[in-house]
């Protein structure tokens, strides 16, 4: 029986890559951000920016902001994992750790996502992914030891990184329950909307000065976050997620921290340890045969 790959649109394929390229970059953008802001400062900004976004999307083209009733809870669990829990634990976990790393050990995602799509819905487990994401993870396994080892057994940035992975991977299964009839530019809305209070309300419990950037290029993270990433990167990634099985867009998202490595190296000077290119290897490889075309 053949398990081949499902055939991907000129459009899907322009979305995934600028997903990879821009999430990729800014893993050292933001710790360039967060090295002058509060976590919940930053994110704060960057859930305003894209609810501001959607909602003018929204009110240009007359499209209905409206979700069906039933799709209300669907919806709001996936944002409570997607848009909450991942965007304070990867700004948690990114200011402790080398954004290079950091990006490796978020993107745990893909293991998660391959069990849980298998359990949950009945996508099937071809060998090709197996091999895929047992590479990919013993790269990340690899890290997971080093930094218990850097840090005397606490590596907490790590751990809140792998948990940040496994809730948006239950997030994005959440989400393939979703109506098709409902339009992705209102469920990224209304996620930004059920899925932030939590982040405006750790502002005001949590959050600290100062309000603003002082430095050009902290500046520049902010508002490439502001427009690029809570603008396109969110809308592309949510629309591939509904549109491709899990385990696709899954294990194809391993090609982010290659790209985020490779950025903090040239963006900030990072010199990666020895188990930095073991894993980035192993990731490559997983890439590498995921998007190989299967065989019957």
């Amino acid at each position: 029986m053949s398990h081949a790959m499902p055939v991907i649109s000129r459009r899907q394929l322009w979305l995934f890559v600028g997903v990879v390229i821009f999430w990729g970059v800014n893993w050292p953008l933001m710790k360039l951000v967060l090295a002058e802001l509060d976590l919940w400062v930053f994110r704060s900004y960057c859930l305003v920016a894209g609810i501001v976004w959607f909602a003018a999307y929204h009110v240009k083209t007359g499209i209905p902001l409206a979700l069906p009733r039933q799709q209300v809870w669907r919806v709001a669990l996936s944002a409570l994992c997607s848009v909450t829990a991942w965007n304070i634990l990867s700004a948690a976990g990114l200011a402790l750790l080398p954004s290079g790393r950091a990006g490796i050990l978020a993107y745990t995602m893909p293991l998660w996502a391959v069990i849980l799509s298998r359990l949950f819905l009945g996508e099937a487990l071809t060998t090709q992914r197996v091999a895929a994401i047992s590479i990919g993870m013993l790269g990340i396994a690899l890290l997971l030891v080093d930094e218990f080892r850097a840090l005397a057994g606490a590596p907490l940035g790590a751990l809140m990184l792998i948990a940040a992975g496994l809730i948006w991977a239950v997030g994005t299964i959440v989400m393939k329950g979703i109506a098709k009839s409902v339009p992705t530019t209102s469920v990224v809305f209304w996620g930004f909307v059920l899925g932030g209070w939590p982040v405006f309300v750790g502002l005001a419990l949590f959050g600290h000065g100062p309000w603003l950037p002082s430095g050009v290029a902290a500046w520049l993270g902010l508002v490439f976050n502001l427009t690029i990433v809570f603008g396109f990167c969110w809308f592309a990634w949510n629309a591939l997620a509904r549109e491709l099985p899990a385990q696709v867009t899954g294990i194809s998202s391993l090609a982010v921290p290659i790209v985020g490595f490779i950025s903090g190296v040239l963006i900030l000077g990072e010199v990666p340890r020895p188990f930095d290119y073991v894993a980035l290897a192993a990731l490559v490889a997983a890439v590498a045969l995921v998007l190989k075309p299967a065989r019957a």
